[in-house]
């Protein structure tokens, strides 16, 4: 089994495409459209992509820091819990 992402300069083409397409319409609504529901709309498109991009970052630095229980051999064992009854 390999390890890279099959077709990896595809994949990073299209997302710089999308991008930047997303921006020079962005660049559009926000001076030159005259539309507060576009204009709002722009604007939490951007938030959600800055939240995932640190969502993805948090996610991989975390990612390498898993360490094996020396005991059993597994990865992050889960915790032990009572379930409450009601």
């Amino acid at each position: 089994m390999r390890g890279d992402i099959p077709h990896l300069r595809i994949v990073i083409g299209f997302c710089f495409v999308a991008i930047t397409g997303y921006a020079i319409f962005s660049i559009w609504a926000v001076f030159y459209s005259r539309d507060s529901t576009l204009l709002g709309d722009v604007i939490g498109t951007w938030k959600s992509f800055a939240v995932a991009a640190f969502s993805f970052w948090l996610g991989s630095s975390s990612g390498g820091k898993a360490q094996e229980n020396a005991a059993s051999g597994k990865v992050n064992d889960p915790v032990n819990y009572k379930e409450i009854e009601e």
